[in-house]
């Protein structure tokens, strides 16, 4: 039996984490072992793990969050005022050598050093929720593997990725799996050394399976009567749930009858609840927090709108397809290979006024 070891962050209800869940209906107990590393072994997707899956979770990490997310100078100010002289001088010169070189490995390697390397085998490991710093670094140099791959699941244009130490780890890479051809182009652009290691992979998406949910669980409970336009993931920038509020009051003030519903939840949602006050829509927008199962709603909305500005490969949009409602979506990475098959939908600008365009064409 092959032994397949898997790295993410966590199990939060998000893309990556369904796409890896999706995934593993693919892969046949009586074939493979299958293990699960798990920087943080917490979400609302733990529950949803199959039995058979090995989890494991990476303990030293815990003490390292702040290291790493911390901004190095605030850190460095704090441990040399506790009297951490030494460490402080090593993390100045490591940031100071990240500066001039652009390249973190070395500070990896150093807040690493006390993180053993696993002394299981495995014949493969992937680094799946990738690009990441510390899920890439832990892959390449804690894990044993006959082969290792990479797995990106992101446009790596639209934020900052750390070349040089993606330049040392990818060389480990059998193959780099990206999500979609878009996305693997704005990759091998970036990175023409590693062209012949990388090839499209695209997400799983398990329709019967999404059906199947979308009939066995609840969907709007409110007595609205207009038209009900759905928008599903993380409340983060990247996601554009902004843009969409904007775009509500343009309808709204053209006359339609409408309500937003939200599902997700994140750092943006405060924001986002202020601006809705601030606009004075308040009341035609329903922010619905983390649902696990929203394909109820998908089924039941008149209308599916994407708002994103970045993503890889858009789960949420192609779980949208899986149902027979209009779907208005953004222009961004992998957004046209989804939907050039797909009848009544459309791809708009990134700015409220082309959204507000958009679904106006299906009211």
């Amino acid at each position: 039996m092959k032994k397949i070891y898997f790295q993410l962050g966590a199990m939060n209800v998000g893309g990556v984490e369904k796409s890896f869940l999706g995934l593993l209906t693919t892969l046949s107990q009586t074939k493979y072992e299958i293990h699960l590393g798990l920087l943080s072994a917490k979400g609302g997707f733990m529950e949803c793990i199959p039995e058979h899956v090995h989890v494991h979770q990476i303990d030293c990490y815990s003490s390292l969050k702040r290291v790493i997310n911390d901004p190095p100078l605030s850190y460095i100010k704090e441990i040399l005022l506790q009297g951490h002289f030494i460490e402080a001088l090593i993390h100045l010169f490591l940031y100071v050598l990240f500066k001039f070189s652009g390249n973190r490995y070395l500070f990896y390697k150093y807040i690493s050093r006390n993180i053993p390397v696993v002394k299981e085998e495995y014949d493969v490991a992937i680094a799946y929720a990738g690009p990441s710093q510390m899920i890439d670094y832990y892959v390449c140099e804690k894990i044993k593997a006959k082969e290792k791959y990479g797995w990106i699941h992101f446009d790596v244009t639209k934020f900052g990725i750390d070349k040089g130490m993606t330049r040392k780890l990818y060389k480990n890479y059998k193959n780099i799996y990206i999500v979609s051809e878009t996305a693997k182009e704005k990759f091998d652009e970036l990175f023409p050394e590693f062209h012949n290691k990388t090839e499209v992979r695209y997400s799983v998406i398990p329709k019967e399976e999404i059906i199947s949910l979308a009939n066995n669980g609840e969907s709007f409970t409110d007595d609205f009567n207009g038209t009900r336009i759905l928008t599903v993931g993380r409340m983060t920038r990247e996601k554009g749930q902004e843009e969409a509020i904007k775009a509500l009051r343009i309808l709204l003030e053209k006359g339609y009858d409408i309500k937003w519903y939200f599902i997700g939840d994140g750092k943006e949602r405060v924001s986002c609840e202020r601006l809705t006050e601030d606009l004075g829509i308040s009341n035609r927008v329903s922010f619905m927090g983390l649902k696990t199962n929203p394909y109820p709603y998908m089924r039941d909305c008149n209308i599916y709108v994407q708002p994103s500005r970045h993503e890889g490969y858009c789960i949420t949009l192609a779980e949208a397809r899986c149902f027979p409602v209009p779907i208005v979506t953004t222009n961004f990475t992998g957004a046209e290979e989804q939907l050039k098959e797909h009848p009544n939908s459309i791809i708009t600008g990134m700015d409220p006024e082309n959204i507000a365009e958009g679904i106006m064409k299906f009211l």
